[in-house]
């Protein structure tokens, strides 16, 4: 966990982003994020994460991905919102 994000709270937003992509693209790195110009509710953090998988590999990239996002939520007190679709 970053020292600076713990200090100032309004980096929060854009260490775990950061931190999001990252974890995602070492798992995946096919995948294309794309983030959502609006936010389904009230995230803080809206994205897009296409991967060329059948259904069932989506079904299991979307575990992992909400594992990141859980994690993440937790250690920066952020809503996220990550959703793995078919590209």
């Amino acid at each position: 966990m970053s020292v600076t994000a713990i200090k100032y709270p309004a980096l929060h937003v854009s260490a775990a982003t950061a931190e999001l992509v990252t974890d995602i693209l070492v798992l995946y790195p096919q995948a294309q994020i794309v983030p959502r110009v609006t936010p389904l509710e009230d995230e803080d953090i809206s994205v897009e994460v296409r991967l060329p998988f059948d259904r069932e590999g989506i079904y299991q990239a979307r575990d992992q991905i909400h594992a990141i996002v859980i994690q993440l939520q937790e250690q920066y007190d952020v809503l996220i919102l990550a959703s793995a679709v078919p590209a």
